[in-house]
């Protein structure tokens, strides 16, 4: 459907400083450039080159349940909601806007942040080497560096206007969910926005019904927060990975430093609740 302005954007693509690729796309929706991105086609050699390449259909799987078009829909409703939700809050256009991956993956939000935002300015970490090794290998732009897993600091000297974690708080312990809650505070600028999803308590029906969900939901309902922690080697004493839900008012009750200033939702990804925050 946009060959026509994609030949355009594939010449021009290899002359233009970096900063000035996102405006190349201006003009194109997010859905068809995540489209374009899944396989770019040989005939636009200059995109091909730029933009990395997508990690294979078993990956996919294995790290999100989905793959292909059925993944994007879900990654691109949510960069859609992140980019409104930032620019609604802060009055400031993304593009000007550096911004934090935590917990990347292989990168798929990433991918789709090249719509808006130069890969300069972009910085990304995860705790698990192959997921950086991933990135690297599939040629993800993006400043990366490994995370620890129970951070009390990150690898990045600097403060971000965005930083957004991505079904990772659906994972944590609270324990590590604390710490890193408190990590990120240390790292947002004064006016920026922190992005994060949670899950209700309604997805226990999905992985545990029966009598387990009843106890989960009971949990959640009592002390805001329910973990099912999975079967790994602890850290500090705790396992920091498994399933997780969260009250909204569990942050408004253990985290003073930050203030919830939306909350939204997208049908398509039920079970990630979507909150933004901002330095109290």
């Amino acid at each position: 459907m946009f060959d026509e302005e994609y030949g355009v954007i594939d010449q021009r693509i290899a002359t233009v400083p970096s900063y000035e690729v996102p405006r190349l796309f201006r003009n194109i929706p997010l859905d068809a450039f995540g489209y374009l991105l899944l396989d770019v086609p040989p005939e636009f050699p200059n995109l091909k080159a730029f933009f990395p390449s997508m990690a294979p259909d078993a990956v996919q799987d294995t790290w999100t349940g989905n793959h292909g078009i059925t993944l994007l829909r879900q990654s691109a409703a949510f960069v859609r909601t992140l980019v409104s939700g930032y620019e609604a809050i802060t009055g400031h256009a993304i593009e000007d806007a550096t911004v934090l991956d935590y917990g990347c993956g292989w990168g798929r939000l990433i991918r789709l942040l090249y719509k808006y935002v130069a890969h300069e300015q972009i910085y990304a970490v995860d705790p698990w080497g192959t997921s950086i090794e991933l990135c690297r290998e599939h040629g993800v732009k993006a400043h990366l560096a490994l995370s620890e897993y129970v951070p009390r600091s990150l690898p990045f000297a600097r403060r971000f206007d965005l930083i957004y974690a991505f079904s990772v708080f659906t994972h944590l312990s609270e324990k590590t969910a604390h710490v890193v809650l408190s990590t990120l505070r240390d790292h947002i600028a004064d006016t920026g926005v922190l992005v994060l999803t949670i899950r209700p308590k309604e997805y226990w029906h999905v992985p545990s019904p029966g009598v387990v969900a009843a106890a989960m939901i009971e949990t959640h309902d009592k002390a805001g927060f329910a973990f099912i922690p999975h079967n790994l080697l602890p850290i500090d004493g705790d396992i920091t990975y498994g399933d997780t839900s969260i009250s909204l008012g569990y942050f408004d009750a253990h985290f003073p430093r930050w203030k919830l200033a939306r909350v939204d939702y997208n049908l398509i990804d039920e079970n990630q609740v979507i909150l933004f925050f901002q330095p109290a």
